[in-house]
């Protein structure tokens, strides 16, 4: 007889049968995982999932933000990928059981910058510009008077944009004509000296487009304006002038933060249409015009002196110190190459946006202040500020350099 013992099974149901690790298989194709990426240029890359079909930006903008995606202030959506299934086996609820086919559109959005950058118009405010004109006498004196036109940064918003820009380059050519007239009987000639970042640039650090008033060809339109208004009323006073202009960093032509080469710098661009156009005007036709290249750094002649002219962001890399110092370790490699920089008895370098002097013996150092409206990131993180202004000074055969002053 078989006798069946009853088994009380109920302990092991509790723990369910022990299973092998799989691999979770993906819904989405290879590449199409919904999400977010990030390119080297800090552009951000939407993936979703599927989708009905969407026309416009409005459409791609809503999707996004339903992703829960913010999308930064002054920023755009744009379609850069789309794939369409029109069989996908796809589950509308994921407890769904069984999936079933419908057509299916995935997106690959970007979120970057919108391009389109208010705009002001700086040669209608320089027409603006009335006033009558200021009778001089004639000049008496055989002396040189120097004025500096520098880190304008044409396009910044900052400080009032460009309408302020003008406003200021109005005011320091007032006052540069007030010395003129203070000075004529010593004063028989003018020297120019354009020391670079006459623009802002639109690429030349991330999402700079959100900074400026101006795109790249409103720049360059604004600042050669500017550069021919401050000839008619400066270069008309004197019977000889000279043009001395050297390239900025802010002018480089970049991509992806990268220069394309050395020569290709808008700074030059603009000093380029400015001897252009005033070589076609009789008022204008007697100034010499010295434009670097692709060189960093300029010398010329005044009075007997040797000056060398350079933006200064040259002598940043790779010299430690403050900027007088930086500068005075790059002039040394160049006296040391026998660069002519290294014969200079003056250094004119900009910059760095704020005035300094130092007289390290054979050569007299001389850093320009800016003429922008001030860099609030770089007073909110260093607590510095520098006050806008023209450097003018005088050089004669006996002095290098001597009557300096800053015109505010």
């Amino acid at each position: 007889m078989e006798i069946v013992v009853p088994v009380d099974l109920s302990e092991y149901l509790k723990t369910p049968p022990p299973t092998l690790a799989t691999r979770q298989r993906s819904t989405h194709p290879k590449g199409w995982e919904p999400g977010v990426k990030w390119d080297n240029n800090e552009v951000r890359y939407v993936t979703t999932d599927i989708l009905p079909a969407m026309e416009g930006e409005v459409d791609f903008a809503k999707a996004v933000t339903e992703m829960g995606i913010e999308i930064p202030s002054g920023y755009r959506v744009r379609i850069a990928e789309m794939r369409y299934d029109p069989v996908a086996w796809t589950r509308d609820d994921p407890e769904q059981k069984f999936a079933t086919t419908k057509p299916a559109w995935r997106y690959r959005f970007v979120i970057e910058p919108d391009s389109s950058v208010p705009s002001v118009d700086g040669i209608a405010i320089l027409n603006s510009l009335t006033r009558k004109p200021r009778s001089q006498k004639a000049l008496s004196g055989e002396n040189t008077l120097v004025l500096n036109i520098n880190d304008t940064q044409a396009g910044k918003d900052a400080g009032g944009g460009t309408e302020a820009l003008i406003e200021r380059m109005d005011h320091f050519l007032t006052l540069a004509e007030a010395r003129i007239a203070d000075d004529r009987k010593q004063l028989g000639d003018l020297v120019i000296m354009l020391g670079g970042d006459l623009i802002e640039g639109c690429s030349i650090y991330p999402n700079q487009q959100w900074q400026i008033d101006l795109d790249m060809r409103g720049q360059i339109r604004t600042m050669t304006g500017i550069l021919l208004h401050s000839l008619d009323r400066l270069a008309t006073k004197f019977p000889t002038v000279r043009v001395v202009a050297v390239p900025g960093n802010h002018g480089e032509n970049r991509l992806n933060g990268k220069r394309n080469n050395r020569h290709d710098n808008f700074d030059q661009l603009c000093a380029e249409a400015t001897a252009m156009a005033a070589t076609r005007d009789p008022k204008l036709e007697h100034i010499n015009f010295n434009i670097a290249y692709d060189q960093p750094a300029l010398t010329t002649d005044i009075q007997g002196h040797i000056y060398a002219l350079t933006h200064g962001s040259i002598y940043g890399k790779g010299n430690g110190g403050d900027p007088a110092t930086k500068a005075l370790n790059w002039y040394k490699n160049m006296a040391a190459a026998h660069h002519p920089v290294g014969d200079a008895s003056v250094l004119v370098g900009n910059h760095y946006h704020h005035e300094v002097i130092r007289n390290f013996g054979s050569m007299l150092f001389v850093q320009n202040p800016a003429m922008d409206g001030g860099s609030p990131e770089f007073e909110d993180y260093s607590g510095q500020s520098a006050a806008s202004g023209m450097s003018s000074w005088v050089v004669t055969p006996e002095s290098r350099f001597t009557g300096y002053e800053v015109l505010r």
